[in-house]
């Protein structure tokens, strides 16, 4: 298999766009892979070997406002991620997969093929989800004040309706708020099938504190792009929907 950073790959605004590629020896199609709100092009990479072991080429990229990429954060994300589907064009079929916030862009790209990991479709953030934005925000993201993760959110816009193929995967013990979304994404997608991941998760917690008893699902949400048994139902099921 082939790694290599990607030095060209550019936003419709014409800035760069930092991007790591895996290409195996003979890829079936192309997947460009997106970090969440606060996250980063490495911490996709477990995701991305996965699928391009099971035969997908694969695309990391640094949205704006994160990583290497120096771009102001904005909605303009989603011209990225176009670019990067442009780009992997050229090994056939395209995927988008995403996770959090990336999940949410996925689901509003051209690919033909969609993996939202635990994507950020919500109906209403908790108090609890809140808080952790406003008091305790990446140091890997740089956003003009915190919480902006909401102003972002509406600023995108919702996920339309579309029948392409897309796999929604969440934790058992997710975000509730997240697992509600899950409800409204299914009947908005008639070509999706949801999966809930139920190995090497946290456990939820007694606690009279809201907050503590928050914390769990937080992780658990957060740390699906590093779930071995995640990533490889993401390289399998791209496999057998991408010919």
């Amino acid at each position: 298999m082939e790694f290599r950073r990607v030095p060209d790959l550019a936003a419709p605004q014409g800035y760069g766009i930092p991007a790591y590629l895996f290409v195996p020896a003979a890829p079936r199609g192309g997947a460009v892979i997106c970090h969440g709100y606060g996250g980063s092009k490495e911490q996709m990479l477990g995701v991305a070997v996965s699928v391009a072991e099971q035969g997908t080429a694969a695309l990391v990229i640094d949205l704006c406002g994160h990583g290497e990429n120096g771009a102001p954060i904005g909605p303009m994300m989603r011209g990225e991620l176009e670019s990067g589907l442009e780009f992997v064009r050229r090994f056939g079929r395209t995927a988008a997969v995403g996770h959090s916030l990336g999940g949410r862009l996925a689901l509003m790209s051209s690919a033909d093929i969609i993996v939202a990991i635990s994507p950020s479709v919500i109906v209403q953030m908790s108090p609890q989800g809140k808080w952790m934005f406003e008091n305790l925000p990446s140091p890997g993201i740089r956003e003009p004040h915190s919480g902006y993760v909401l102003e972002l959110l509406e600023k995108l816009g919702p996920v339309q309706a579309h029948s392409r193929p897309s796999l929604l995967l969440y934790s058992e013990r997710d975000i509730q708020a997240i697992l509600d979304g899950a409800n409204d994404l299914m009947a908005l997608l008639p070509g999706a099938e949801k999966q809930l991941v139920s190995a090497d998760i946290r456990p939820d917690v007694q606690h009279e504190n809201g907050l503590i008893r928050y914390l769990p699902r937080w992780f658990n949400h957060s740390e699906l792009k590093f779930n071995g048994p995640a990533c490889e139902t993401v390289g399998g099921w791209l496999a057998d929907h991408i010919v």
